[in-house]
């Protein structure tokens, strides 16, 4: 094996692999040559452009929040609601539960992240230990914003509403789409690896260390905060203080418990409805697979296999595949990379789609808001909405529980 220098290595998050790294160029990045993860990105103006995206995302939702956001027309009657309605409405009609999620998903975290992305990225005299923290809640934050999701419900309930009646969109929902926009962009230009070796070096092993080895065979552990090289033998991080383990065994069965909880909590969530529709004071509860048929029979056939994916296939799916591989991890003793490879692909592919099921959280959320029509018809929330967003943000935290090193750990080197 290669022995290279110690500021010019990673270990691999996912394989646990250490490599070296050799100069990237701008607008390329390095990823492992053992499981293709992302290790490293080059943009160009990082700083500059992760600042103007950012700031930019915060005036428009500035003005999404300011003025009305669509609107529906009932049999001549206008209704009309801003962005902030949504989780009034959900407040007034006793779902507290949901209501929080949306102010916390669509616009506080996001919002926050934005906010802390110009602080680390603009030039304020900024501590390394005030730098550390806003990082640190960064990353806590990040896999909880979904301002993309609740585009895509608007966009999924704009084909139930227009049953309802004729919508309209002013120009505050482009802002809101721009917001979105710039979001992302802000996102897939920061680089909080750039921020954190600002802090302090990434490398805290001690001795010589050797490519294409794992860090486990090498006493090394990566921290699971800044992701800087540890000794197996260091408590807490000293770039971010946190308290790290070169292997959290207990990960796994706190994914199966999790699996298991929110396997039974998906037994209400399809069998109570998700909304109530009252015509004429004449009550009508709805389930998932309800809605599903209903678009299905409308003719809407891909807005019906959109409800579907998100709100029945993939919950349950994401509790099979976590489950399997759990099992991998834990039961399977002859693995070979192809294998890993393909468990590894698994891992990402639920990380990725876990957060999506909330799409029909947020269609809920746009109708029951905008369809308010006392003297004709309304629509509810119902108790199956507070169980299904549950099952959710369960299976999402057991995908963060898990620890996809565990995937390549040969049992020889389980510590």
């Amino acid at each position: 094996m290669m022995t290279i220098d110690k500021q010019h290595y990673v270990l691999c998050s996912h394989c646990d692999l250490v490599i070296e790294l050799s100069n990237i160029e701008v607008g390329h990045k390095a990823v492992c040559p053992r499981c293709n993860t992302t290790l490293t990105k080059n943009n160009s103006n990082m700083k500059f452009n992760a600042t103007m995206y950012a700031a930019c995302s915060l005036i428009m939702i500035i003005v999404g929040c300011g003025f009305l956001f669509i609107d529906i027309r009932i049999v001549g009657n206008f209704i009309g609601i801003s962005l902030l309605d949504i989780p009034k409405t959900l407040f007034f009609d006793k779902y507290h539960y949901i209501s929080a999620l949306f102010i916390l998903f669509v616009l506080l975290f996001p919002i926050l992240n934005l906010s802390i992305i110009i602080l680390l990225c603009s030039k304020l005299p900024l501590t390394k230990y005030r730098k550390r923290d806003l990082l640190i809640v960064y990353e806590k934050f990040q896999h909880w914003c979904m301002p993309e999701i609740f585009l895509t419900g608007i966009l999924v309930s704009f084909v139930k509403l227009m049953s309802y009646g004729s919508i309209g969109v002013t120009s505050t929902f482009w802002a809101f789409c721009l917001f979105v926009f710039f979001y992302i962009k802000s996102l897939v230009i920061f680089s909080p690896e750039t921020i954190w070796n600002e802090i302090h070096r990434n490398n805290f092993a001690q001795g010589i260390l050797q490519a294409g080895e794992t860090g486990i065979c090498q006493n090394l552990k990566l921290c699971s905060c800044c992701e800087a090289i540890l000794p197996e033998h260091y408590i807490k991080c000293p770039r971010c203080k946190q308290k790290s383990k070169i292997r959290e065994r207990d990960k796994i069965q706190w994914t199966i418990a999790l699996l298991v909880t929110s396997l039974i909590l998906y037994i209400p969530a399809n069998l109570f409805g998700i909304m109530i529709t009252v015509v004429f004071g004449s009550p009508s509860s709805s389930t998932i697979m309800d809605g599903v048929i209903y678009m299905w029979q409308a003719g809407d056939v891909p807005v019906a296999l959109v409800i579907f994916i998100a709100s029945v296939a993939i919950p349950i799916l994401k509790i099979i595949s976590l489950s399997w591989l759990c099992y991998f991890a834990l039961a399977v003793k002859r693995k070979n990379n192809h294998n890993c490879l393909k468990m590894k692909k698994l891992y990402t592919a639920v990380e990725f789609i876990g957060k999506w099921s909330m799409i029909d959280i947020f269609v809920v959320s746009v109708i029951c808001s905008l369809v308010r029509n006392q003297q004709m018809m309304g629509v509810y929330p119902d108790i199956g909405v507070t169980f299904f967003a549950t099952v959710v943000i369960i299976t999402m935290i057991a995908s963060q529980k898990f620890d996809p090193r565990l995937i390549w750990d040969l049992p020889q080197n389980k510590k």
